[in-house]
């Protein structure tokens, strides 16, 4: 039997800018289609424990184990090391293969409640979707040999989950990879009102300059006065601007700029959902970059006004910039802020002779096949958003450029340069 061509879903949340994904993928929401209830029973704390406290579940199909001898030799023939199994990865994996119906795959939204629901911090796993007709197995894997390797140029990868779907129509195979580059003291995911709770935690790798940052439930971005020595830090995190969801981000530098290395809610005097409405991605290959940038401009805008802010005008030069930088992120397939060509935002404004300099400068990069996922992501990052809520920006340029495609669907690359005259 022939299996259909394998495709890939990738958010990489990266940095105080966010790299993560209508384009390449169209929002769309099935008026009858039921709500995503995970299958397993809701984590009591967030953690990121140390590599290999965590391990998979028992395998419920034989094809489990099979994808991950596969993921184990892709790293071993690009010397990469092996990442290991974590039973909470294979339940995320798990509940995307449930939800995935044809070639309409659960939203960043739906993704992002999964990951916290089963007590992750880290932002959004990197997914490989495979699919096959019924009895497969076979051709699936051989499409995996074929793909594996190269999804080791994606990341450096130490966790991973494993989910498979056996329909009457087709089966799905689903891949969930993550780095690690914290570790955190487990913390619960609910306080009670006005309660307060102690992160303790240390940036692993080349991670240094731990900052972190909180999202209060009803606006307004605080960076938070921690005691840090060597990557390590400890700071006391309040429930202090009334009940609802703080969402919050821990940020490291590796040298080319701040990433996200974890993003997640806290809910105050409030119960975590238990349920999420299905919206889904319809995957195609038709990418317009000039019209994604439009869209992205126009949801920006949305955005600021929602909180009461004026719209931000477009500025070519801003916009020109932009552009040369999602050009070079999707040449090097790396999203960053600080290239070893050009440097950072402001060493790229400056080359460019923008005159007057701009009092503030601020920049979002990310990779994704939908601006309305993509814009999803920034708003749900403390760090990301703060640059598109910041009152202080006047101007922006919004560069799209289209990736090298990947299976069925090809990725974009997005800068958002935020500029304040």
């Amino acid at each position: 039997m022939s299996s259909r061509p394998s495709g890939a879903l990738v958010w990489i949340p990266i940095g105080a800018a966010f790299c993560a994904g209508s384009m390449g993928a169209r929002d769309v929401r099935a008026a009858a289609a039921p709500d995503l209830v995970p299958s397993g029973p809701e984590a009591q704390e967030y953690q990121a424990p140390p590599l290999g406290q965590i391990r998979g579940g028992r395998d419920s199909d034989p094809l489990m184990a099979q994808v991950v001898a596969e993921v184990h030799r892709a790293a071993a023939a690009v010397r990469a090391p092996a990442p290991l199994r974590d039973g909470r990865l294979d339940l995320v994996a798990t509940d995307i293969a449930r939800a995935t119906v044809a070639k309409r795959l659960p939203s960043f939204d739906a993704i992002a409640f999964l990951v916290h629901h089963y007590g992750i911090v880290e932002p959004e796993p990197y997914i490989v979707m495979m699919r096959s007709s019924p009895g497969g197995d076979g051709s699936l894997l051989l499409d995996l040999r074929k793909q594996a390797p190269s999804v080791f140029k994606m990341g450096d990868w130490r966790r991973m989950g494993v989910g498979v779907k056996r329909g009457a129509d087709e089966l799905i195979a689903v891949l969930t990879l993550q780095p690690q580059n914290l570790e955190l003291r487990a913390l619960p995911r609910r306080l009670p009102s006005r309660g307060t709770v102690t992160l303790v935690g240390r940036l692993l790798g080349r991670f240094a300059q731990p900052a972190v940052l909180v999202a209060a439930p009803r606006g307004g971005v605080r960076n938070l006065a921690m005691s840090a020595r060597k990557g390590r830090f400890e700071l006391t995190v309040a429930c202090d601007s009334g009940d609802g969801v703080y969402q919050l981000e821990i940020e490291g530098d590796d040298g080319h700029g701040p990433g996200v290395l974890a993003n997640f809610p806290m809910y105050c005097g409030v119960e975590p959902p238990a349920r999420i409405a299905v919206t889904g991605n319809e995957v195609t290959r038709r990418q317009d970059a000039a019209e994604a940038e439009r869209e992205l401009l126009a949801l920006i805008n949305r955005d600021r006004a929602a909180a009461g802010l004026p719209a931000l005008q477009r500025d070519a030069r801003l916009q020109e910039i932009a552009r040369g930088h999602s050009r070079e992120m999707a040449r090097t397939g790396e999203v960053v802020h600080v290239s070893d060509k050009s440097g950072g935002a402001a060493d790229r404004v400056r080359a460019a002779h923008v005159s007057p300099f701009p009092r503030t400068l601020a920049e979002n990069v990310g990779r994704a096949f939908s601006t309305v996922e993509v814009e999803n992501g920034f708003m749900g990052s403390p760090s990301h958003r703060a640059n598109i809520l910041n009152p202080d920006m006047t101007h922006v340029g919004i560069g799209v450029v289209v990736g090298q495609a990947e299976g069925e669907v090809v990725p974009l690359f997005f800068t958002q340069l935020f500029a304040g005259w």
